[in-house]
């Protein structure tokens, strides 16, 4: 299985990253200045994350999802966020 084929699979273990409910969608965010999500240098990032239907016709969901993913990061140990 190659990696791309890896991080569009689903997993019996995903959940909506804003809400935890069960997946319908899953994305792949790659920001434009890897570094400033701590990526080495000359390195790119993919962050791959799941959303409900619900959560991803929400117009506020691409703000709640890149917060979840810095605090991710970053080790703030957040899950999901209403």
């Amino acid at each position: 299985m190659t990696e791309l084929c890896a991080l569009i699979q689903k997993y019996p273990s995903d959940f909506c990253l804003i809400c935890g409910s069960s997946p319908a969608i899953i994305g792949i965010f790659a920001p434009e200045d890897p570094q400033l999500w701590g990526a080495a240098p000359g390195k790119t990032r993919f962050v791959r994350y799941c959303l409900c239907l619900k959560c991803h016709e929400n117009p506020e969901t691409p703000k709640r999802a890149e917060k979840i993913i810095q605090s991710e990061l970053a080790g703030g140990g957040l899950t999901h966020a209403d």
